[in-house]
């Protein structure tokens, strides 16, 4: 039996969907990261109220008192609240995190650099060279902490737009039937 090939009209609109929200993503890289910023209040909002929830169930069939759920549904739906309402100081936490996991841990690796040595001398030179770059980097995400956020918006602009080229590309070679 012969196989026929339909052009897929979900894949172009989906591609063309992908690729705006990639050109929206680049040309306003602050506006993509407070909206990751916000998705992540959110996010974080509902797992406190699931978590509360959680504890009055868990308390109104067993007795049993799970405070720490409680305590980290509260925490949680407070910094929820806080991320919604307040998306660039979530933003700056972010990339604070960033930065202080970049500079421990290049702190960490120049520490233990020597154990390197027996690769040779270049891979042990080259990881001296790219853990003071990434030190470097952490210091300047303290000092700048919005250039985390860009730097994350312009590679979700850049992946949209390769996604969308190839949701197109796909509609184009269309979709087999029988």
């Amino acid at each position: 039996m012969a196989e026929a090939k339909k052009f897929d009209w979900i894949s172009l609109l989906v591609g063309f969907v992908l690729i705006i929200g990639g050109i929206f993503s680049l040309s306003n890289p602050l506006a993509t990261f407070l909206t990751l910023a916000i998705m992540l209040g959110i996010v974080v909002l509902v797992r406190g109220i699931m978590l509360i929830v959680a504890y009055f169930k868990l308390e109104n069939r067993t007795g049993a008192k799970v405070f720490f759920a409680l305590i980290l549904g509260i925490l949680l739906a407070i910094t929820g609240v806080i991320f919604l309402f307040r998306p660039l100081f979530a933003a700056n936490i972010f990339a604070f995190v960033i930065a202080i996991w970049f500079i421990v841990d290049a702190i960490n690796n120049l520490i233990n650099a020597d154990r390197l040595k027996p690769a040779g001398k270049g891979i042990y030179f080259l990881s001296i060279v790219f853990n003071v770059l990434v030190l470097f980097g952490g210091i300047i995400l303290v000092l700048h902490p919005l250039i985390a956020g860009l730097s994350v918006a312009v590679i979700i602009g850049i992946t949209l737009l390769v996604f969308g080229v190839n949701h197109i590309v796909l509609a184009f070679m269309g979709k087999e039937s029988a």
